[in-house]
């Protein structure tokens, strides 16, 4: 698609499409596709992250929807969120003026169905099929000029969030426990800090200072390294890093070291089976987890399903094959039972209650999982390229692969919200993925630059 990537529409602000015209017709194009018989009175459920231009884009989207439209206003809201107050609303669409992880320069844009489901790639497809036909979105003269007004929601909508997680814990769970919440500057900030004070924690808050350009800038779970050196010098029961949308979040244990987000699906797997909440024994997991975790969910009779990269596809596999539970390693942890997006703050507090009633520390997590070594890497280009259209890559690769002790695995693939290559190599030998890893990124730049494309290893 020209538009849409693995999880919604992003780019820098003010270069196309994230500008004002392109939000317009998007609103509009939107609208088209939604409303039923040409009826143009839709509930939208709408919210932002902390980036100063979300004003200016919803005020473009609130300029393409049709004045009989009806706007309910989140205000600065995560994500996964807004996909929960769609659902409890009754709206018909549901959208995230965000650019999740990226820098604070950049926005974007994420849809959801009036289920809270995020969009089908058919339902993208057809949304800039009629993008692509400008006759399409001319309004009918009928139609008010005025653009949609909005309605105040952002009261019942963190009601709405703080009810779907309040059975998460005990309500005195936390109490005497100091949590530090890095907020990324972004849109937890707005919610994060009271649902956890509600459960008696301490909470020691990091990145809750939003100016509407320090957006995941040197914090959050683009940088827990930060969010670790300060568990370190203190006493904290866990650190905690969003990531600026809030859909998804990085751990920390008592000792400021990160939890390995393998760890951490493994973990609640195993929880959910004991306590009777994994239903069919099965949990959906990408094609970016450690084969480690594969060996360690078999041994307590859980099985794995993988499935590509993107939050969107472990749910749908999550459907499919009827999971209770799925997950990425980056943070992103779906609950079928609570959500269909990946959710992080909903994530850390199933973590911690995990914690509660096993009586552990999250250091005690990882004794029971052996993760096969691994090291990744990426590779920023002008553009992004399938990779069989790269010359020699795939033979390079191969060949890479063929060093390898078993089990093993190397993993390319584009970045599906940047231009970028990800990069991943797995094996049963560590001194083995250091050599391939060495290889690839010798080997990526050169046949990247090659075929015509400026690289560099970021």
């Amino acid at each position: 698609m020209k538009y849409f990537g693995t999880d919604g529409i992003r780019g820098k602000f003010g270069e196309f499409p994230i500008v004002e015209q392109f939000f317009r017709d998007l609103a509009r194009a939107v609208e088209i596709f939604f409303a039923e018989e040409n009826a143009e009175n839709l509930t939208i459920c709408v919210g932002r992250d902390t980036r100063s231009s979300g004003d200016i884009l919803l005020d473009a989207l609130l300029r393409g929807f049709s004045g009989t439209a009806k706007v309910l206003d989140c205000g600065i809201f995560p994500t996964p969120a807004i996909s929960l107050a769609t659902l409890a609303s009754g709206a018909d669409v549901g959208i995230a003026i965000t650019a999740s992880h990226n820098p604070g320069h950049h926005n974007g844009i994420k849809i959801f169905s009036g289920t809270g489901e995020k969009l089908t790639p058919v339902q993208e497809a057809e949304i800039e099929r009629l993008l692509k036909r400008p006759s399409a979105l001319k309004r009918s003269k009928k139609l008010p000029p005025t653009k949609a007004e909005m309605v105040d929601f952002r009261a019942a909508a963190k009601k709405i969030y703080a009810a779907t997680y309040e059975n998460f814990l005990p309500k005195c769970a936390l109490s005497g426990k100091n949590i530090v919440l890095d907020m990324a500057n972004g849109a937890t900030c707005t919610v994060a800090e009271e649902i956890f004070r509600n459960f008696g924690a301490n909470v020691v808050p990091l990145g809750n200072s939003p100016d509407g350009k320090n957006i995941n800038g040197g914090c959050g779970s683009e940088h827990p390294e930060n969010l670790m050196e300060f568990v370190k010098r203190g006493e904290a029961f866990a650190g905690i890093a969003y990531d600026g949308d809030g859909d998804r979040m990085i751990m920390c244990d008592e000792m400021g070291e990160k939890i390995n987000g393998d760890v951490i699906l493994g973990s609640v797997a195993r929880h959910m089976s004991e306590s009777g909440e994994l239903e069919n024994g099965k949990i959906v997991v990408t094609t970016q987890s450690n084969l480690g975790l594969d060996m360690y969910l078999k041994t307590i009779g859980i099985s794995v399903i993988r499935c590509d990269v993107g939050d969107r596809n472990v749910q749908r596999t999550m459907l499919q094959n009827d999971c209770a539970f799925g997950g990425e390693n980056s943070g992103h942890l779906i609950f079928k039972k609570f959500s269909s997006v990946g959710d992080g703050l909903g994530a850390s507090l199933y973590v911690l209650s995990l914690a509660a009633k096993e009586n552990i520390k999250l250091s005690e997590l990882k004794t029971k999982i052996a993760l096969l070594p691994q090291k990744s890497f990426n590779v920023t280009v002008a553009r992004n390229v399938p990779i069989d259209k790269i010359p020699h890559l795939g033979s390079d690769i191969e060949k890479t692969k063929a060093k390898l002790p078993p089990p093993s695995r190397v993993e390319v693939r584009n970045s599906g919200t940047e231009s970028m290559l990800r990069v991943l190599v797995e094996a049963s030998d560590s001194n083995s993925v250091d050599d391939a890893w060495s290889d690839l990124k010798k080997s990526i730049i050169v046949r990247v630059t090659e075929s015509g494309i400026d690289a560099s290893i970021s």
